[in-house]
């Protein structure tokens, strides 16, 4: 069967502010042709999107997709519009509950540490809100990621861990929030692992 890859997110996921073809959805994409030249891509990422807007439409349309593989890489907008961390979880889980439903492998991402971000020293500076606050809000996040991948057998992924933001400003678009392309290039790297696990050559 042919590889049909269906991604769910945020405007990272769509590419915001990149040339085509160098968001982090694209570059898995690129790779899996590599492996698979009649591999597919249905991007249902969204500009905005978060865990609550993610619950209908998007994962209609993955479920009509017949994926054999998803990705969800969400939260930073959850974050951003103060999004408790058991109301994220619960979100989560309804968008598990039904993607469950495609019965195929599912990637899913840790938010990457976003109290490094320029927009977060604008935060402090001008709203109050200390960045340990916010990667405090992080590590609350990505404790339901990380269960949500465990309890739904979910290849996980660690940005997390993985991407060192406090050490790469350059990987921050000029908006100081967004992924630049060599953000997207990293995170590609780190995601890539997860898929070539599911699609050995």
């Amino acid at each position: 069967m042919p590889i049909h890859y269906v991604a769910l997110g945020d405007s990272a996921g769509t590419g915001f502010g990149v040339p085509a073809g160098a968001g982090y959805v694209d570059r898995v994409f690129s790779r899996l042709r590599r492996l698979d030249p009649s591999a597919r891509l249905q991007n249902l990422a969204r500009n905005g999107a978060t865990t609550d807007v993610l619950r209908t439409g998007p994962v209609d349309a993955a479920l009509a997709a017949r994926p054999t593989v998803c990705s969800l890489f969400i939260g930073g907008n959850d974050l951003w519009r103060g999004v408790s961390s058991s109301q994220f979880g619960r979100n989560l889980e309804a968008i598990a509950d039904r993607l469950d439903r495609a019965r195929c492998p599912v990637v899913v991402g840790t938010l990457p540490n976003l109290a490094h971000a320029p927009a977060a020293g604008l935060a402090e500076r001008f709203l109050g809100i200390a960045r340990a606050q916010i990667e405090d809000r992080i590590v609350e996040y990505n404790h339901r990621v990380r269960r949500l991948a465990v309890d739904h057998s979910y290849a996980l992924v660690d940005l997390f861990g993985a991407t060192r933001l406090d050490e790469h400003p350059e990987y921050f678009a000029p908006d100081g929030f967004h992924p630049s392309a060599a953000g997207h290039e990293a995170w590609s790297s780190v995601i890539w692992p997860a898929f070539a696990a599911l699609h050995p050559a």
